[in-house]
């Protein structure tokens, strides 16, 4: 699990790089969406990562920073709501009655 954080960690990374290469923000939107793709493209491949709420996890996340790159919210509003993101997602109650166990399979072939 620690090389898939890693990798995804280097995505967000090389994207952040990428947006301060282009100051247009438009161009910073476009490399948003095209770092939210390749974080699905990733996840996609691992079977035992709960796909939809890590997506809804880093689409929060994007959607966050597309307002602040079109300057709807303040760039410390924006780290606010991140940091709140966050603390939810660390600190929220595993649903569903399974406990913090594995994941359910989205598969019946992936065992």
């Amino acid at each position: 699990m620690t090389n898939i954080w890693l990798m995804l960690f280097a995505i967000l990374v090389a994207g952040g790089i990428l947006k301060y290469l282009f100051l247009n923000m438009w161009a910073a939107v476009v490399i948003d969406l095209v770092v939210l793709g390749a974080v699905y493209f990733l996840l996609r491949r691992y079977p035992f990562l709960d796909l939809r709420k890590t997506m809804i996890f880093f689409t929060g996340l994007t959607v966050i920073s597309i307002l602040v790159d079109i300057g709807l919210i303040s760039d410390l509003v924006g780290n606010l709501v991140i940091l709140a993101v966050l603390v939810w997602a660390i600190y929220r109650r595993h649903g569903g009655g399974g406990g913090p166990g594995r994941p359910r399979l989205r598969h019946k072939w992936h065992k």
